[in-house]
């Protein structure tokens, strides 16, 4: 196998990596959130930790029977490749191995950060995403010309994602990540008699800002796209709810579970209308694949042909001929005994079975005319897929609905547990091209076409003072 800078040579274009990872090394980080935080609260996070770093313990198996506490991702980190554990945790030896990884722009997301948009304590919640916030901007900000870090922005309220969202773009971040959903409690939970999809007793609810939120986050997807932030979101910003369950297996938890987390955020967004409102905002759900997004084209395609307010008609009771049925029934009654004198009465309730909601056009946010509208709004998403993802081909497959290609992009996930080796990435990456299971002009869009257009709709100058700057306009101005 040719190594990654040696296939990056081959390339007539650059690779950038939509979702690398650091690691934060915490020595570094700690005086940010000392002076975010102020002593108490920082003595307490100390001592206390967060959820998701509790999560890592793992043991103790008898007592997560008891308590149903999913097991975590212990041993999370790399560690026999010790050069590829310091990269992650050092910008400057990343930044000099850059070349060596065949990566010419590279965007990084937290680790260690990860969870603190889901810290339930207001103030410790703000303590912790401003000093992190800070600690990326000060301490990656040097090496802006070739990788830069997301910032973190909270959204339990509008008012606070506004508030990190300027915040971010005055300290020079170039890049944010939104969790995948807020937990909220349900005001009057019917603990007794409840729906059968409720769990029993259940007391909150996963807002996930689109559909049906508590909250109209129109302001801040409106923000994103005068400060020229693309949204990206990312799993394990917050908790992941739902989507871990077993007490004893990560990789049970893990299987699926950033799909698990993104799918009920792009159903929401769109359903939402938020792509039909803003239609030049990018949104991209990162490290979760692309192949169950092929699958929900065409679902939302299937939903909208039978359940919108056309085509709901072919089930509104209203047009049910029950003289019609009675007849049909009565001439081929077969085993069915004394039908005909109470026959009228038994099939009056099939008239109209279930309360008719509030509204009965479920897709008035989306603004559809047309069945190939969907595939517009559905152009705004972007799937970050990961190096050795083969189902990346899906994306290009001709069953999608109407041909869609939908817009993969490089996900790499360097610095986490699950890659063993840096420079193995892009190799891996492009042996895709070499099976024939992406064709070039497709492995382009991957790893250069799709991700320069994700970051440089909203801010064209996204990539000016970096190596790749003329290829990224070149690009652009083709697209």
């Amino acid at each position: 196998m040719a190594s990654a800078s040696e296939v990056r040579a081959q390339l007539p274009h650059p690779i950038i990596d939509c979702d690398g990872h650091i690691r934060e090394f915490m020595p570094g980080v700690l005086p940010y959130l000392r002076e975010t935080l102020g002593q108490p609260r920082f003595d307490s996070f100390i001592e206390s930790g967060s959820a998701l770093t509790n999560s890592y313990r793992g043991g103790e198996t008898a007592r997560r029977a008891r308590t149903r506490a999913p097991q975590g991702a212990w041993w999370a980190a790399p560690a026999r490749n010790t050069l590829d554990r310091t990269t992650a945790q050092n910008p400057r030896l990343l930044y000099e191995r850059l070349d060596e990884l065949g990566m010419d722009y590279v965007i990084l997301y937290p680790t260690l950060a990860m969870g603190t948009c889901g810290v339930e304590d207001d103030e410790m919640r703000h303590g912790l995403i401003r000093g992190y916030n800070t600690f990326f901007a000060d301490v990656y900000g040097s090496y802006r010309d070739r990788l830069t870090v997301s910032g973190l922005i909270p959204m339990q309220t509008p008012d606070e994602a506004l508030a990190e969202l300027d915040f971010c773009a005055q300290a020079g971040l170039k890049v944010i990540s939104i969790p995948h959903g807020v937990v909220r409690p349900i005001p009057e939970p019917v603990l007794e008699g409840t729906s059968p999809y409720l769990w029993p007793g259940q007391r909150h609810w996963c807002d996930t800002f689109g559909l049906d939120s508590e909250y109209d986050y129109d302001p801040v997807w409106r923000r994103c796209e005068q400060l020229g932030f693309a949204v990206t979101a990312h799993g394990g910003m917050a908790l992941p709810v739902g989507a871990y369950s077993s007490i004893t297996s990560f990789t049970y938890n893990h299987l699926g579970s950033f799909m698990w987390m993104m799918y009920p955020l792009v159903k929401s967004i769109f359903l939402g209308g938020v792509t039909a409102r803003f239609p030049r905002v990018p949104f991209a759900f990162l490290e979760c694949g692309v192949a169950w997004a092929c699958t929900l084209l065409h679902d939302l395609v299937e939903h909208w042909e039978k359940r919108s307010r056309e085509g709901i008609e072919w089930t509104n009771p209203a047009n049910l001929d029950l003289a019609l049925m009675q007849q049909l029934m009565l001439d081929h009654r077969g085993d069915f005994r004394d039908l005909e004198g109470q026959f009228a009465e038994l099939i009056a309730p099939l008239a109209n079975p279930v309360m008719t909601p509030d509204c009965l056009d479920e897709w008035v946010h989306v603004g559809i005319e047309q069945v190939t509208d969907i595939r517009d709004r559905f152009d705004s998403f972007y799937f970050g897929c990961e190096a050795d993802d083969r189902t990346v081909a899906f994306a290009y497959s001709p069953a999608n609905e109407f041909g869609t290609q939908l817009r993969a992009i490089l996900s790499s996930d360097i610095g986490h547990w699950d890659v063993r080796n840096m420079e193995r990435v892009i190799p891996h990456a492009f042996r895709l091209v070499e099976e024939g299971i992406l064709t070039e002009g497709q492995f382009r869009d991957f790893t250069f076409t799709n991700p320069a257009r994700l970051h440089s709709t909203l801010n064209p100058g996204f990539f000016d003072d970096t190596p790749i700057a003329d290829a990224v306009r070149a690009s652009t101005a083709n697209a």
